[in-house]
């Protein structure tokens, strides 16, 4: 028992040097811990960044060739039946084609209705996925421009709120 008290002094010693050391490691360990966590939200960050530049390019891209799909006709030529005409080949076709189409959902129904579809079949006949599609086309090309406008707007709005903004810290 006494060697044992005599030996304590020198173990408690030890011990006592080597908490430092383990303090030191268990830091070292949580530091490292934090910098591999802020390495990979780095990462993240910079895909996400990536991508949200992808995403600006293609609406760009989008932008420029909307702009010159409807600047192509704007010039004037000087001849005003011309001019006119230009302005009205547009519309014209689009009237021309929702007319004939109207025709053909006429002859449609009268067709389900004299073969005795029932309402339900009258639907899936006269408006289906393509005929959805190709109003959303026109309804698109027609007043398309006034929400691209407006989404131009909310875009930079978004970007300017979501946009992480750096700073420098002078010293």
């Amino acid at each position: 028992m006494i060697a044992f008290l005599a030996a304590l002094p020198a173990i408690l010693g030890a011990l006592a040097g080597m908490v430092p050391a383990i303090i030191q490691w268990l830091t070292l360990k949580e530091t490292n811990a934090h910098q591999l966590a802020m390495a990979q939200e780095q990462r993240q960050a910079q895909k996400e960044g990536v991508a949200l530049q992808v995403d600006l390019a293609n609406a760009q891209a989008d932008i420029r060739q909307a702009d010159a799909i409807y600047n192509f006709g704007n010039g004037a030529s000087g001849n005003k039946f011309v001019d006119a005409l230009a302005v009205f080949v547009r519309p014209y076709i689009t009237l021309v084609f929702f007319h004939l189409w109207l025709t053909l959902e006429v002859c449609l129904f009268i067709y389900g209705v004299n073969s005795g579809y029932d309402l339900g079949q009258l639907v899936k006949l006269l408006w289906p996925a393509e005929t959805q599609a190709m109003f959303g086309a026109i309804i698109g090309f027609w007043f398309g421009d006034r929400m691209m406008l407006r989404g131009k707007q909310q875009m930079a709005a978004t970007l300017a709120v979501t946009q992480p903004t750096i700073t420098t810290k002078g010293t």
